[in-house]
């Protein structure tokens, strides 16, 4: 089934549907640091106004719950459940002005995901938990535990316990690109609720403890220790239509 981009006129077709629960830390990095990442054609930028103002790094931590594969021809898969982490940058376009998210890695437990659809993928062994404790008032604790090795056994691991909140639902439309092709992209249609437990824009903090850290090799000038947070949001649920140009495929 194909649906139209108004904006672009682009015929698009759905292939891909995903129920996750995530959580996604921001970091102000030097430019110079992330810029490698982008490809020649683009920049480093600022993610907008809002609880991640000024971060140009995200680390997503995902639980994919459910995913769904469309054909194009009336046919759908099941997908894999997974685990993993995604790391992001957020670009510009130095000539056009465009600005966006680029997937530059992700860390994957299920085979299936590997190389993914922006072939840059690999292979990790995840340990993950996620976990509520909450009274009759409503109020509850949670805590977000993860551990996540590469082949060569450079990791990563963050632990988060944080007052729960209540989640703040949204929708968007969003171009994501990434991998070695920078003409590809991907258009997300997403539904997720937010519960932004740290934000320095927002002066908002609700973390009771958190850790960080990361033994990457690609990542090293990154998370160097000069890294700042700048925002934590829990998503305890995103929803996410994925379409593609059909004229690309």
């Amino acid at each position: 089934m194909q649906a139209v981009d108004v904006s672009t006129s682009i015929a698009l077709r759905h292939v891909e549907s995903d129920f996750e629960r995530r959580v996604q830390i921001a970091f102000s990095v030097a430019p110079s640091k992330v810029r490698k990442f982008l490809p020649r054609s683009w920049i480093a930028a600022s993610m907008p106004p809002g609880p991640s103002e000024g971060a140009n790094l995200l680390v997503v931590f995902r639980n994919r719950l459910h995913t769904v594969y469309h054909d194009g021809v009336g046919k759908a898969e099941l997908g894999e459940q997974d685990r993993g982490i995604v790391v992001l940058v957020q670009g510009k376009h130095a000539d056009g002005g465009e600005v966006g998210l680029w997937v530059v890695r992700s860390l994957a437990a299920s085979a299936r995901s590997i190389p993914g659809p922006y072939r840059n993928s690999k292979p990790a062994t995840v340990h993950m938990e996620q976990r509520i404790a909450s009274g009759e008032a409503g109020d509850g604790l949670g805590i977000e535990s993860w551990r996540i090795h590469d082949e060569a056994g450079h990791g990563l691991t963050m632990y988060l316990h944080y007052r729960a909140g209540m989640p703040v639902q949204s929708t968007s439309h969003m171009t994501m690109r990434g991998g070695p092709d920078p003409a590809f992209r991907r258009i997300y249609h997403t539904d997720k609720g937010a519960d932004v437990v740290r934000s320095l824009p927002m002066a908002v903090n609700s973390v009771q403890e958190f850790r960080f850290r990361s033994t990457l090799e690609e990542f090293a000038e990154v998370f160097d220790g000069n890294e700042n947070l700048v925002s934590i949001a829990v998503e305890p649920w995103y929803m996410r239509r994925v379409l593609v140009p059909a004229s690309e495929e």
